[in-house]
């Protein structure tokens, strides 16, 4: 891992421990363990059968976040607009 970027482990099925020796956590199936932007080091192990996992990475935006729906945009004022646009027949094209 990059030191400074986000990691976010998702267990799709199984369990698995993630975390520095000592500090694991376990993680049972739809888990998700959002980790410390510190460090080089991604310390995962499957405890059950067949487990499978998402690992993403990368740069953090910090960029504020607004949901709502299917929507995910930056400010309230944008989430409404795709609403409208959605309702409007608007996306997609």
């Amino acid at each position: 891992l990059v030191d400074g970027h986000n990691c976010v482990v998702f267990v799709r099925s199984g369990q698995a421990t993630v975390g520095a020796e000592g500090q694991e956590k376990e993680l049972g199936p739809a888990a998700t363990a959002l980790l410390k932007r510190e460090g080089t080091t991604l310390r995962v192990s499957a405890t059950a059968p067949d487990t499978k996992l998402l690992i993403l990475a990368g740069q953090p935006l910090d960029e504020p976040i607004a949901a709502r729906g299917p929507f995910v945009m930056n400010t309230r004022e944008e989430i409404q607009q795709a609403n409208l646009d959605f309702q409007r027949g608007m996306l997609g094209r």
